[in-house]
């Protein structure tokens, strides 16, 4: 046990951190109120770490109470090593690998399943069978890649051929449209950079935006997402005023293809990369295009 000795409070050597709180306690009791030990110079408190981190105190406060953010206790309160403190930011800095889980059967049958689904109008279904991948692991853009473009293809050659009726198509798209919105990715980390993802004049298909701007976001893209028939002064225009790094520009109909890669033209020499829409490309080849095209010169 500590003592008092000519109003003093004397330790034993071999464990003095114990005798802290009584420390407090007894200045709190004299004195009305806690004069608490100074930490070690080299260590900060919680609320510089916070500051140091850019978060809330809380936020903090929560990684330190589930053991991710490294600290100890002394007097009642949490100091840190500041070095410790950079390590953990630089690594919550890092952008996310997006997950390219698979099932366990595959996805044949729940693209049939989807195809139905989405053939039927059955948003129910559609939703329970995105969400539960998704919630599993499964990357938004993957689910897109193999269940809803499949369908969406398959729902248009029906339409083609004179065996569905156009309205089927259309709400099979809202229904997919809705559901990108649902899932709107937002990763933890350092942003890759800004996008800027439309198309243009005469192109009125607005939902090959909506998947490439999801993908682009998935992959920790800022994404400016100005959807379809965008006129080209004003899309060159936009990407001036926002500091854009990546335009991506999805062309849907042969005919705005001339004007799609014109305007890439224009961007390039204002300093803005871009990239145009290519038959038979995918969403996971958009998001690796996009990284090889972001560490290039604009007219590279």
């Amino acid at each position: 046990m500590g003592s008092l000795v000519a109003g003093h409070l004397v330790c034993p050597e071999e464990d003095p951190s114990h005798y802290l709180a009584i420390l407090a306690t007894l200045s709190h009791n004299f004195f009305g109120r806690a004069i608490l030990p100074q930490m070690p110079a080299h260590e900060i408190d919680l609320t510089a770490a916070a500051e140091q981190l850019g978060v809330h105190y809380q936020t903090a406060y929560k990684w330190v109470r589930s053991g991710k953010l490294p600290a100890r206790r002394v007097g009642g309160r949490y100091v840190l090593d500041p070095n410790k403190v950079a390590a953990f930011g630089e690594r919550r800095s890092m952008p996310d690998a997006v997950p390219r889980r698979r099932p366990r059967g595959g996805y044949e049958q729940l693209r049939q399943q989807m195809t139905t689904a989405l053939s039927d109008g059955d948003e129910s279904t559609v939703r329970r069978l995105a969400a539960g991948l998704v919630d599993n692991g499964v990357a938004l853009t993957t689910v897109t890649h193999e269940l809803l473009v499949p369908a969406l293809l398959y729902i248009g050659s029906e339409w083609h051929a004179g065996r569905l009726p156009i309205w089927v198509e259309h709400r099979a798209s809202a229904i997919v449209q809705r559901l990108l919105g649902e899932h709107d990715p937002n990763p933890r980390g350092r942003r890759r950079g800004t996008a800027m993802v439309a198309a243009l004049s005469g192109d009125h298909h607005g939902l090959p935006t909506s998947m490439a701007a999801a993908a682009l976001r998935e992959d920790n893209w800022r994404v400016h997402h100005l959807g379809a028939d965008m006129p080209a002064d004003e899309l060159v225009h936009f990407c001036e005023q926002h500091e854009v790094d990546l335009a991506v520009l999805t062309v849907t109909i042969p005919e705005t293809r001339p004007l799609a890669n014109e305007t890439a033209e224009r961007l390039e020499e204002l300093g803005t990369r871009a990239l145009v829409g290519q038959p038979g490309s995918t969403l996971i080849e958009l998001q690796t295009m996009a990284r090889d095209r972001n560490r290039q010169s604009p007219t590279a």
